[in-house]
Order: structure tokens, then C-alpha cells, then sequence
């Protein structure tokens, strides 16, 4: 399944939207999961909008105002929608990969910088991954954490030991592989550079 994740930084007007139309369609893109888009509702036109037609299925986490909001969206052709569930970081979609015909749960993720409600959130994937029978999983976005010190630069490194060893442990227990990153190291920059953190990745 081709998987386009991104956190878009708000859905923005047409520079962003043309962006994203080009991509979806450059790479055949089949399920996309958008973290950040920053507002609380979004509409069919909207989606029709940004993915270039109206073939297509979506899951929008409006999280609190749109703070932590979150867009999943699919090509009807390629994914048939079975059901969702969502909470406070999280939208999880489950359905059948057509040409695989493989049922899945791909989950789309935005975690909150604080550890107290990374941890909830933690729980709460496992519990939800636990308690279900599918086989083949997908958790992608930005998890606002790091595996190690190496993953974060710029920042004072004495905070994050016990978040590093609760996200290898979530990883761990739901035995999940931490896909490898192409390119640049860090997915995240501050502004004058003087920052930075692998945050984002997708774990399967």
C-alpha cells in the first residue's frame, strides 16, 4: 500500500493545495494521513479539493478546536473502508488493501508535547491493537518522541531518558519494526536551524 504522511501545518489555501494534488497523484497514492491540519471541521468540498476528485474516503479528528487535528483519507478504489475508531492523537481506519487483499488498521498519529499525555496515548494504541484481530498494522505520523539522544540535537538532553524508554517500550511490547529514514535525519527543524528531532516515522 502506498502511504503518504505528512504534518501539513494547516490545510492552508491553494499553494498547499496544489501541492498535495500533484503528490497524491505523482506517487499513486492510495491512503494519506495528515497531521496538524489546524482546523476543527473540514467538508466534502474541502477533501474533493485537496485530493483532485470526489473518489475518495476520509476520517477527519478535529482534536480541541483544532489543535491536534487529524485527516485520514483514502482512494475508494484501492482501500474499502470497513470502520474507524478515534481518539484524543489518533484517527484508525480499517479496511481491505484491494490488490493485497489484505485487511489492515492503518493508524494516524499526532502526539501532544506533553509525556503524561504521550503515555496515555501509548496505552491506548495498545489496548486498542490488543483487543483486535487484525494481523497487519501501520501506525504513522508525528509521535512527538525520540528512540535516542541522537535523534534530538539543539536541546537539553537530560528530560528525555524516561520518554525514550516509554516509546521503545511501546514499540517493543506491540512488536512493531521502526521503518528506516531515507535523506535527511531529522524531520523536524526550529526556524534558525539552532534545533532538531527525528519526531516523525511510521512504525509497522
Amino acid at each position: 500500500m502506498k502511504i503518504y504522511n505528512l504534518n501539513i501545518r494547516g490545510l492552508g489555501g491553494g499553494t498547499k493545495g496544489r501541492y498535495l494534488r500533484r503528490c497524491f497523484s505523482v506517487e499513486e497514492v492510495e491512503l494519506v494521513c495528515l497531521q496538524e491540519t489546524k482546523t476543527a471541521e473540514v467538508t466534502d468540498t474541502k477533501i474533493f479539493s485537496l485530493w483532485g476528485d470526489n473518489n475518495v474516503g476520509w476520517i477527519h479528528n478535529g482534536g480541541i478546536n483544532g489543535s491536534g487535528s487529524l485527516l485520514s483519507m483514502w482512494r475508494r478504489e484501492a482501500f474499502t473502508f470497513e470502520s474507524h475508531s478515534m481518539g484524543r492523537g489518533y484517527i484508525a481506519v480499517v479496511g481491505i488493501h484491494v490488490r493485497s487483499a489484505q485487511r489492515c488498521c492503518v493508524v494516524n498519529v499526532y502526539a501532544a508535547c506533553n509525556l503524561k499525555e504521550k503515555k496515555i496515548l501509548w496505552e491506548e494504541l495498545a489496548s486498542y491493537k490488543a483487543t483486535s484481530q487484525i494481523e497487519v498494522w501501520c501506525f504513522c505520523g508525528d509521535f512527538n518522541a525520540i528512540r535516542s539522544r541522537s535523534e534530538r540535537k539543539g536541546v537539553d538532553q537530560g528530560a528525555f531518558s524516561s520518554e525514550i524508554r516509554g516509546f521503545n517500550d511501546f514499540i517493543e511490547s506491540n512488536l512493531l519494526f521502526d521503518l528506516p529514514i531515507m535523506g535527511k535525519k531529522y524531520t523536524w527543524f526550529k526556524a534558525n536551524g539552532t534545533a532538531k528531532s527525528r519526531i516523525d516515522r511510521v512504525l509497522v
